[in-house]
């Protein structure tokens, strides 16, 4: 009989229990949240009603000063085949713009001085901010005019205005210009006393219907401050100001604005030519706005004047600014 051996049990060792591993995970970070860059110009600054019907042809005419370089006139001419009128839009040189962050820091990268002038914000120096960003250099609506095409997305932003072209009048053209029609009839609503050699500015104007040259036409439209009959000194509102814009644009147009006058356009391009800087170049352009300003003339398009609404004035590092009548 075979004999059954005994099984031994195995001999385990014991050692000690080995501590679990547990994999740690970082936690996640939080990603990186980039600020949106602000589309447009300004922080969403919209006028609170609009001016012009779409599709209605719009000029933007600039009267600057040909001392200071300021644009002392800012008149969008509005003409709407449509509903056949004409309406001249008067804005603020002194309005106050709301421009957004992505412009500022761009125009503090590149005209640092310019970002900390106190009065960038007002309209009349839009086309020193649109020179020093460059704006749309060769590739906006009026090629390397970067101003004018900084302030063509400007007024199309705030006013909903669409700039077809645009005209600048230097002091001097607009004298010529006024003195090749025989000047202007006016009725001078005030006294009109004032005197500033260094921008050879004279004005002695008495109040009444009067035919203004060339010379005292500027005095006329510019006019913002002087002497009363009594000798005391006298500031007006920039208000005054634009209506006598207003009224003396009104005035030449009805005065000079005819079929007449457009069949010497020839002659008056020589006037132009020397005086004033426009997108309005070739021929067809010409002969397109002369045709325009037939058919207006024989339609006899009603004719209007608006002033943008800038109720109330306020103090910004030390400037005064008109503040636009806003959507909110």
């Amino acid at each position: 009989m075979q004999t059954i051996q005994p099984v031994e049990d195995p001999v385990v060792t014991v050692g000690p229990t080995p501590s679990p591993v547990y994999e740690v995970k970082e936690p996640d970070k939080p990603a990186e949240v980039v600020p949106e860059e602000p589309k447009g110009l300004t922080n969403g600054q919209k006028y609170y009603t609009n001016l012009v019907e779409e599709g209605s042809r719009n000029i933007l005419l600039i009267g600057r000063d040909a001392v200071y370089g300021a644009y002392d006139s800012i008149i969008v001419l509005n003409i709407d085949d449509k509903n056949k009128s004409m309406k001249l839009i008067n804005i603020p040189r002194d309005m106050y713009v709301d421009y957004n962050s992505k412009i500022w820091n761009q125009l503090k990268e590149a005209d640092p001085d310019k970002a900390a002038d106190p009065s960038i914000q007002k309209l009349n120096a839009a086309h020193a901010i649109g020179i020093s960003l460059k704006y749309q250099y060769e590739t906006g609506k009026f090629g390397k005019v970067s101003n004018m095409n900084f302030w063509s997305d400007l007024l199309e932003e705030v006013f909903n205005i669409v700039i077809d072209d645009y005209v600048i009048i230097q002091t001097s053209g607009f004298r010529e210009i006024v003195d090749f029609f025989g000047g202007v009839e006016i009725d001078v609503p005030i006294y009109m006393h004032y005197e500033d050699p260094f921008q050879d500015l004279y004005i002695h104007l008495e109040p009444g219907l009067q035919l203004l040259n060339g010379e005292q036409a500027e005095g006329f439209v510019r006019f913002r401050q002087g002497y009363t009959p009594e000798g005391e000194y006298e500031s007006y509102s920039s208000f005054s100001r634009q209506k006598n814009t207003n009224l003396f644009l009104k005035a030449f147009f009805e005065q000079h604005v005819n079929l007449s006058n457009l069949g010497r356009v020839d002659e008056f391009m020589d006037v132009v030519v020397k005086n004033v800087r426009t997108s309005v170049n070739s021929t067809s352009e010409i002969l397109q706005y002369t045709n325009l300003m037939q058919k207006a003339l024989r339609g006899k398009y009603e004719t209007s004047s608006v002033i943008v609404s800038c109720p109330n004035n306020q103090i910004i590092n030390g400037i005064s600014y008109e503040m636009l009548r806003t959507q909110h």
